[in-house]
Order: C-alpha cells, then structure tokens, then sequence
C-alpha cells in the first residue's frame, strides 16, 4: 500500500517517516502516510499567514460558497469517509455515520452564517 501525501501550501507532500494506521480491533493495516518534518509544518503555518489577510477580505458568498461545497463534497462522499472514520479508530459504522452528518450540518450551518455575517 503506497504512502499517502498531505498537503503543504496547495501541493502534495511527504515527510521523512512512515505512519502506518492499523485497524484497533483486527491490526489490518488501513493506510498509510508520513509524518510532516518541522520544516513542512512551518512551511504550512508561513503560507497560511501569508494568505490570511486575503481570505479575511473574500466576499461573504464566496466564503459561504467555500462551505457549501465542502457540505456537498462531505454528502456525496458520505458513505466512504465514515467507512474512513470506522477504519481508522474503530467506531461503529452507525455512529461513524452519525459523524459525517454533523460535519455536513456544521459546514451548512457556517454557511448560512456566512451569508448573515457582515
């Protein structure tokens, strides 16, 4: 199973060490990626700042727009990132699920307030 990246400022990456995630009740091994180096964090952190006052500016619908599509993202995905969920820390698919209906109500929600919020 291949290694998979994280992100650093828009583009893919990968640390220097492995990190294997094993299924907590059977051990299968799940996934894997690497761990960031203190660089890439840093990295991460500079480019974040560096856009902030920019992201502070965007429009109110833009931002709400920026939410509703990860809400739409998270539902059309629904079914694989509980099973991600379930995977990774063993909780029960229905609660796993449970889960992912919440993050979609919250993104919703901060969109709504998005739109109100001036």
């Amino acid at each position: 199973m291949e290694s998979r990246a994280f992100y650093v400022a828009g583009r893919p990456a990968h640390g220097e060490s492995d990190l294997t995630v094993h299924h907590p009740y059977h051990g299968r091994v799940v996934g894997r990626t690497t761990v960031a180096t203190p660089d890439q964090v840093e990295a991460a952190v500079a480019a974040a700042t560096e856009v902030a006052a920019e992201a502070a500016a965007l429009p109110a619908h833009v931002r709400a727009g920026a939410l509703d599509h990860v809400s739409r993202r998270l539902t059309e995905r629904a079914d694989e990132v509980a099973r991600l969920i379930t995977a990774e820390n063993g909780k029960p698919l229905k609660w796993a699920r449970a889960e992912v209906a919440r993050a979609v109500a919250t993104f919703r929600w901060a969109a709504e307030e998005a739109r109100r919020f001036s």
